[in-house]
């Protein structure tokens, strides 16, 4: 079996727990609003999420249900379809840095690549926001798995999205 046969069944909790998610606020704007608000930080917001989170949860680690539920809101700030073929979120910031005239991009994602676990939350946050401006597409089961990976001591993660956020693809290069 090859890596790209493995990566969905590798993905298929985060998809499930995410389209669980969009189900529970498509019907419910405030779930949605909640689910929002938690992307402020702001402790009573992260314990407002728990009624609609904590039931989608079970089988994950304790320890990672923070980024799940911090995902979870990403989503529900800026809701995506799945992709048949997962793109890492260094794909989704090329796009970004692609549709904009200043380097402001590239800095920035420089910088979460360096950062660690505990703090990468508010630029994540600010690069989703941004993304959305320019409807760029987020993959965010793949987004969630790497984030739980992230602190890997090969940073594996972090020298994938490298790649994908500075590789040209060969319109891009006959462009140039």
């Amino acid at each position: 079996m090859t890596q790209s046969q493995a990566k969905p069944a590798y993905l298929s909790r985060e998809k499930e727990f995410l389209t669980a998610i969009a189900k529970r606020i498509d019907k419910d704007n405030g779930a949605k609003a909640i689910m929002k608000r938690a992307l402020t930080g702001d402790d009573r917001h992260q314990r407002h999420i728990y009624p609609i989170v904590l039931p989608l949860l079970w089988g994950v680690r304790e320890n990672q249900q923070d980024l799940w539920n911090f995902v979870a809101s990403l989503s529900a700030y800026y809701p995506q379809t799945v992709r048949p073929e997962p793109k890492d979120f260094g794909h989704s910031c090329r796009g970004l840095q692609n549709s904009l005239t200043s380097g402001g991009t590239d800095r920035r994602f420089r910088a979460l690549l360096d950062l660690s676990l505990v703090d990468i939350k508010t630029p994540v946050t600010a690069l989703v926001r941004q993304i959305k401006s320019k409807g760029i597409s987020i993959d965010y089961p793949l987004l969630l798995a790497d984030l739980c990976q992230w602190e890997q001591p090969d940073q594996y993660i972090q020298d994938r999205w490298a790649r994908s956020f500075w590789s040209t693809t060969q319109t891009e290069a006959q462009n140039s």
